[in-house]
């Protein structure tokens, strides 16, 4: 297995979107297994393809007490209900913010073995598949905040001095952004240079990145 670099926002891939996958063969296999790896390592409980490089239809989720999952082609079929809750992303490291989600979904995926699955997931699993197959369309959860206030530092940053103390790789790139990210990007940066003054959460407190 290997642990893949994570690409940062406003890396300007996190706004493309993906390709369907036509053929689950052994490559993709082995990628979405190299995901998972990176996503455990990085210690989030979700990833998807753009944000290791790879503009194609493909997650990897796993939540607390439940079983890895490599999604091909994920889809939210039905969506129930809207809900508050504070949500991180392992692309935009160190922040989190409050935005809306689904109450329950009903999605479908293949698996590896090229089975279709169908599942009801509701509370942090379907969260986490929202927040993933957002990625596969180009959306990034900073979209759904109403206010760039609602952004709030809570861990590590790649700024911070001990970043080389997280477990997994990271790729910046910076060129060719948009300007809307660009200042999305500023307006993080302000918030980290801030925070060395006067923190507006501790570095230490715990947050799952999805």
């Amino acid at each position: 297995m290997t642990i893949l670099p994570i690409r940062i926002f406003p890396d300007p891939i996190l706004r493309q979107k993906t390709e369907e996958i036509k053929e689950i063969n052994k490559e993709l296999i082995d990628f979405g297994f190299n995901m998972l790896e990176t996503m455990q390592a990085a210690r989030g409980i979700g990833l998807a393809a753009p944000q290791v490089g790879k503009l194609v239809k493909l997650i990897t989720i796993q939540i607390p007490e439940n079983e890895p999952m490599i999604m091909f082609n994920p889809k939210v079929e039905k969506s129930f209900g809207k809900r508050n809750v504070e949500e991180g992303c392992l692309s935009v490291p160190g922040f989190t913010g409050i935005i809306e989600r689904s109450v329950t979904i009903d999605a479908s995926y293949l698996d590896q073995n090229k089975s279709k699955i169908k599942l009801t997931a509701s509370e942090l699993l379907s969260q986490a598949i929202e927040h993933e197959i957002d990625h596969l369309n180009g959306i990034v959860y900073l979209d759904h905040l109403k206010s760039h206030e609602d952004l709030h530092k809570s861990g590590i940053t790649p700024n911070d001095i001990h970043w080389h103390d997280v477990g997994y790789k990271i790729f910046i790139n910076k060129a060719k952004a948009s300007s809307q990210d660009k200042i999305i990007d500023e307006v993080i940066d302000k918030k980290i240079e801030l925070s060395k003054i006067k923190s507006d959460s501790s570095i230490d407190e715990a947050s799952v990145d999805i």
